[in-house]
């Protein structure tokens, strides 16, 4: 399920200081798709949006790069007297077109009870 950070960007960008900085100042409005569905992890997981940092964003081929990045989330959980922030890394692939990035951003929606039967 690809997600988009429309910006101002020729096809041919290959500085990936600058598709750093694009990405970084827009990450919010893809940082829900790159974390991921947490309910894999507990009901009470939840995203500490603020959190997104990229780590380095490396040229692959053909308009196309590799992003690693780390994000932390949050479980709590008052009856069971939990309160503890976890950090993961993650990588995606993208591609620069036209007037955006294009991430390729793998669905991991858990399945509902209906999907599973």
């Amino acid at each position: 399920m690809p997600s988009i950070i429309h910006c101002d960007i020729a096809v041919d960008e290959d500085d990936c200081e600058k598709l750093l900085r694009i990405i970084q100042g827009n990450i919010l409005k893809i940082a829900d798709a790159l974390a991921g569905d947490l309910q894999w992890y507990s009901q009470n997981a939840q995203l500490v949006p603020e959190s997104f940092q990229i780590i380095s964003i490396q040229p692959t081929n053909n308009n196309r790069f590799k992003m690693l990045y780390d994000f932390s989330w949050n479980l709590f959980n008052p009856c069971l007297d939990l309160n503890e922030t976890f950090k993961r890394r993650e990588e995606v692939l993208f591609q620069v077109t036209p007037g955006a990035l294009v991430f390729e951003v793998i669905d991991n929606e858990r399945p509902s009870p209906a999907d599973e039967l």
